[in-house]
């Protein structure tokens, strides 16, 4: 699978696009298919030939589902996130949105005001399909997809050369296929040699999968451990930064062997 990426790779060299665009365009080639992949700040990625909006993990209700158990945290958490998905989808232009699981968190959560916010979403956009790829957490999505406005909830949904599911770890993917998953909400550190640290949520492409980072913002993270063959996307609000160059510096700074300076000779006398 040869990759070609036009977006700094953390290095400091760039052939990035145009500043405005603020993203990264992936462009995957498997056996002579060529399948774009932009990742978008905000914590999403879009496929051009298909006008396909692809976002993971968004557990709303989840907010709601702490409450309900005693947990006092702030409402708005869902309401952010879908004026984002809002913006979003009309950003790209988007025919179709396809969530790569967990869209709800827990059936106690499901509130009428949680299913009425996403519904009312949906209806804005009448004319673009909403897929959903079930999630571990999507038990509850599956009963209220009417209800929802899902046109369809499927266990996984191959259109090569992409495979996409939720969960990579139970993917039996094509030959060739890029698998396309959430699940893991993978963030990424990036130290400075001043010490100081940066955890954000990533973009993650190693060995045929690609992750996307969660586009709830009320979700843990999983901060992914080093793989010098991974290609590592920053995902901000505002910009995606490849940050492939620092995090391998950082690990080759860390493995190199220890050399002990040799001692001066002593002066005469």
């Amino acid at each position: 699978m040869a990759t070609h990426l036009g977006a700094t790779d953390g290095s400091g060299r760039s052939d990035a696009p145009p500043p405005e665009r603020r993203g990264a365009d992936l462009v995957l080639g498997t056996g002579g298919a060529a399948c774009d992949i932009r990742l978008l700040p905000g914590q999403a990625a879009f496929l051009p030939a298909s006008a396909t909006l692809l976002v993971a993990d968004l557990h709303l209700g989840k907010a709601a589902t702490f409450r309900s158990a005693g947990i006092p945290v702030p409402e708005g958490s869902s309401q952010a996130d879908l004026a984002r998905l809002e913006h979003t989808l009309a950003a790209t232009g988007a025919a179709r949105l396809v969530i790569l699981g967990d869209l709800l968190h827990a059936a106690v959560g499901c509130t009428p005001a949680v299913i009425g916010e996403f519904r009312a979403l949906r209806d804005r956009f009448a004319a673009v399909s909403f897929v959903l790829v079930l999630g571990n957490h999507d038990r509850t999505a599956r009963r209220h997809a009417p209800a929802l406005g899902l046109d369809a909830c499927l266990e996984s949904l191959v259109e090569p050369p992409l495979h996409l599911v939720h969960d990579a770890a139970g993917a039996a993917p094509a030959a060739g296929a890029l698998i396309v998953a959430g699940h893991l909400h993978p963030r990424v550190a990036v130290s400075a040699r001043s010490g100081d640290r940066v955890v954000e949520r990533c973009f993650h492409l190693a060995g045929g999968v690609l992750t996307l980072p969660a586009f709830g913002s009320f979700t843990g993270g999983h901060t992914l451990e080093g793989d010098p063959a991974a290609r590592v996307w920053m995902a901000g609000d505002d910009a995606v930064v490849e940050v492939t160059g620092l995090l391998r510096a950082a690990g080759a700074r860390r493995h190199a062997p220890f050399t002990r300076r040799p001692r001066r000779p002593a002066p005469p006398g």
